[in-house]
């Protein structure tokens, strides 16, 4: 069960919701009693369900896990509560907790080793790298004694909590605390929205490239150059609306709960380099790296090469934690190195003088100038995703060969039939357009086009919903979205990152 599922859609979250404003309201009335903590134990007890429904033989391992890292989170934090005012005491107290967060690292770490690349016969637990690096901020937050709430409730609550476990975003402890609000009209209007603008997303979007991804991958003898530009340009826009979609459903499914989740999109193809890409794409797992390995290892304070080596460290580590072959080394390291080179540009003089040259500049100048490193970017980030989806190096070395090779005609028909989609053919056919020599092509255009001007110019989903309010033409629009996902929700088909 996904969130772009009929069970998810019509079942499960509406009992969810139901279930949670019932349970808020009765805590409302007993704030001081074993009531008060009676939407939460829903939480929990929904998402472990969820968690369940979705692989009933990770759960134990999942619960394990929970128990495992609570006891040493604890072990922790009462080193603290016990430590002694005198030197020697508070030293021993750091000495100790230095060795529970060291076994408890190890520990997380080679669970994760041991699922992700052991071959374990396909047995591979849903989510456990996104609720593992969950558990390893906690304790991290644990060791620097920044974890006030330590019931089990809570942190069982905070691992498993249902609409960030599956894919994210990873929330560091104290996130979701102070939580719980009871979210008004107005509020679950625009979480409902952005709820839809998600599932639209997914399942209209993504999924639509998603078949033209596919068939490019088990077709790559017959695609010409055109072809292989299409396959590489329909894996970069499906990678970003699968999985900015989830969050974005996740983000609507929290916010109707009275639970704030953080951004993990902001519009990352409209970055004029690499720096500010990684500013926007999977936020929360750039800040998870940076926070846990690239300040731990120095940071930027040790010098300029010290800096760049930790840098390519992450980058290697990304590319490790994403998967196994070779190419995700490759694809890590893409990013890792043109990131260096940039962060070292940036720190000339030459380019502290073109940039204050441009931002002097007023009017197309200056537009210009942005669009073409905006453009240079997203190429090369199109380019390290072909490494990131194919099956092997030499696979992602022959798409771009395709690429570079220059072999002429018209785009695959099959391939631009992926994009066929039958509510749009029947206005083609409405309008005679069927009749035209190119009219096989026109939704592929259509399409492709529609989405650039929305990665380009567009506003991130969250950024839009803000502005929404209950009016009539909203409601509309909202509606139709979901009836038109709903409707194309048969052919429903998993989140790219659900297995990571």
């Amino acid at each position: 069960m996904l969130f772009n599922s009929h069970e998810f859609l019509f079942l499960f979250f509406p009992l969810t919701l139901l279930g949670y404003w019932v349970c808020a309201r009765i805590a409302k009335k007993s704030v001081h009693g074993a009531g008060g903590r009676l939407p939460s134990v829903f939480l929990l007890a929904v998402s472990l369900l969820f968690y369940a429904w979705n692989g009933p033989q990770y759960l134990p391992i999942l619960l394990g896990s929970i128990l495992a890292n609570y006891g040493i989170g604890s072990a922790m934090i009462r080193a603290d509560g016990n430590a002694v005012g005198k030197a020697s005491g508070m030293k021993s107290t750091a000495a100790g907790k230095k060795k529970w967060l060291f076994w408890g690292v190890c520990l997380n770490v080679g669970m994760l080793c041991f699922f992700k690349y052991w071959d374990l016969d396909g047995f591979f637990p849903l989510a456990v790298s996104f609720y593992t690096f969950s558990q390893i901020a906690f304790l991290m937050e644990s060791f620097k004694g920044n974890v006030k709430n330590r019931d089990l409730l809570s942190y069982g609550l905070y691992v498993s909590y249902f609409p960030k476990m599956i894919q994210g975003p990873i929330a560091l402890p104290g996130e979701m605390d102070g939580n719980g609000r009871r979210a008004g009209w107005e509020e679950c209007y625009k979480d409902l929205y952005l709820f839809v603008l998600g599932l639209f997303k997914k399942v209209l979007v993504a999924d639509t490239f998603g078949k033209a991804v596919t068939y490019g991958y088990e077709n790559l003898a017959v695609l010409n150059s055109l072809d292989g530009v299409i396959v590489m340009l329909a894996y970069t826009l499906q990678l970003y609306f699968d999985f900015s979609g989830y969050c974005d459903m996740a983000m609507g499914i929290s916010g109707m709960l009275g639970i704030s989740l953080p951004v993990n999109f902001r519009s990352p193809y409209q970055a004029a380099n690499i720096v500010e890409f990684w500013k926007g794409w999977h936020i929360t797992l750039t800040r998870f790296f940076t926070k846990y390995v690239y300040i731990p290892l120095g940071g930027n304070r040790k010098g300029r090469a010290r800096t760049y080596v930790n840098t390519l460290i992450i980058f290697f580590l990304s590319g490790i934690w994403h998967g196994t072959g070779l190419q995700f080394i490759v694809w890590g390291m893409m990013h890792g190195v043109l990131y260096v080179l940039t962060r070292a540009f940036m720190d000339t003089r030459i380019y502290r003088c073109i940039r204050g040259f441009m931002e002097r500049r007023r009017g197309s100048l200056r537009a210009i100038y942005h669009g073409v490193w905006v453009l240079v970017t997203f190429l090369y980030v199109n380019i390290a995703w072909v490494f990131f989806r194919a099956p092997s190096v030499k696979a992602a070395c022959g798409l771009l060969g395709t690429i570079l090779g220059g072999s002429g005609g018209r785009v695959n028909w099959d391939l631009a039939g992926c994009f066929n989609l039958d509510e749009f053919w029947y206005v083609i056919k409405v309008f005679h357009l069927d009749r035209w020599q190119y009219a096989h092509y026109i939704c592929m255009v259509f399409i492709f086009l529609a989405v650039f001007l929305v990665i380009f110019f567009g506003k991130t989903a969250a950024d839009y919903v803000k502005k929404v309010r209950p009016r009539l033409v909203h409601s509309v629009v909202m509606a139709v979205l979901f009836v038109w996902s709903v409707l194309s929700v048969s052919g429903v088909s998993s989140f790219l990152y659900v297995n990571f």
